[in-house]
């Protein structure tokens, strides 16, 4: 039996979807009882964007299955609202029965045809191998007059089903698994999962993967070489910058994929000063960080990393090796192969492993002292 974490502390979703995943031989988590806690920012623009940031959260934290979804209420004469605010509607902590209200309240006078209104959910599931699966479910209705029904959750008891004759909150749990925005999104996402646990194993994994990175060669290649030769073979190689006009010469040398940034020491060169890239799962923010006052703290470049939906941040600069996370964004400082600041002063590099299930791990290495 497979399991599937599910990134959200609602026990109402939890029910439904374990509700119409029953036959699929999995073993439906909460993050509460995955022992996953995690504070996360919905900051996506999109149902679609703000299920993928939850699930990627939640995903940082293990090596299983994570589905995740968001949804909310559109009202048309209320120009979409509260939609992906759903949930922050006058407040995270207000109970739904006075939200549920504030609604019906707005929409006094407003007669049947201008009450179309609509339940949407987009649902992501993050697969060990980094990938990303999205679905999606919609539920026609309109704004009740009143309150009705003790079922469900949220907004539930104001959304009339005209199909049904009653509000979403007095559908009996099969009318629910079979008509709601969710158990549509959730359709959708189990016959993707099908799909995915008919293929061999060997296709379901990832292959594991092996990252290089280095920064503040400033043309002492020979430290880099000394690595090269000691450590085997590497998938991809990232050098954060002060190559100083030796990029040529690493890409030469490396034998594999190479990522080069311009640093502050790179007075005449066309390479990036920054850059996004994809590693497996992971969204990873490259920079040499002299723009981000790094030599005192890495809080601007974390605001930075953070405002880009970087999950990972690489930098260079301070000739300090570091690795630190908060469960959300890694922060890691490779340190310098030539002129290192820290305490010993030892050259020093990361290697960046991708296991087989898409998680990565990081360890700083050194090389002898001068």
């Amino acid at each position: 039996m497979r399991t599937i974490i599910l990134a959200t502390g609602n026990e109402g979703k939890v029910r439904e979807v374990r509700q119409i995943l029953a036959n699929l031989d999995v073993d439906v988590r909460s993050m509460r009882e995955a022992g996953i806690h995690v504070e996360v920012v919905e900051n996506g623009r999109t149902f679609e964007e703000n299920a993928i940031i939850k699930a990627k959260a939640a995903a940082a934290f293990t090596d299983e299955i994570v589905l995740a979804d968001d949804s909310g209420l559109e009202i048309d004469c209320l120009d979409g609202e509260p939609g992906i605010y759903s949930a922050r509607y006058a407040g995270r902590e207000t109970p739904y029965s006075v939200k549920n209200q504030m609604i019906l309240d707005r929409l006094t006078g407003v007669p049947d045809e201008k009450r179309t209104a609509r339940f949407c959910c987009s649902m992501a599931a993050v697969l060990p191998d980094g990938r990303i699966l999205i679905s999606y479910g919609v539920m026609e209705g309109r704004i009740a007059y009143e309150a009705a029904g003790n079922g469900g959750f949220g907004y539930d008891p104001i959304f009339f089903v005209p199909e049904c004759g009653c509000t979403s909150a007095e559908l009996t749990a099969e009318q629910k698994n079979r008509l709601s925005h969710r158990a549509k999104a959730l359709a959708g996402m189990k016959e993707k999962l099908e799909e995915e646990f008919r293929k061999p194993e060997s296709e379901r994994r990832g292959k594991a993967k092996r990252i290089l990175i280095v920064s503040d060669t400033h043309r002492r290649n020979n430290n880099l070489v000394k690595v090269l030769g000691s450590i085997g073979r590497i998938d991809l190689l990232i050098h954060l910058g002060d190559a100083e006009g030796s990029e040529d010469y690493i890409e030469a040398v490396a034998g594999c994929p190479v990522e080069i940034l311009a640093g502050n020491s790179d007075f005449f060169t066309g390479l990036d000063r920054e850059k996004m890239i994809q590693i497996g799962k992971y969204k990873v923010f490259l920079t040499h960080g002299q723009n981000y006052n790094v030599s005192f703290s890495s809080s601007d470049l974390q605001e930075e990393a953070r405002s880009r939906g970087a999950d990972i941040v690489m930098f260079g600069h301070t000739h300090r090796p570091m690795i630190e996370s908060d469960g959300c964004l890694t922060v890691l400082n490779p340190g310098s192969l030539s002129y290192p600041r820290q305490e010993g002063r030892r050259p020093s590099y990361i290697l960046m492993d991708i296991d087989e299930n898409g998680a990565a791990h990081y360890a700083i290495h050194y090389l002898q002292a001068f």
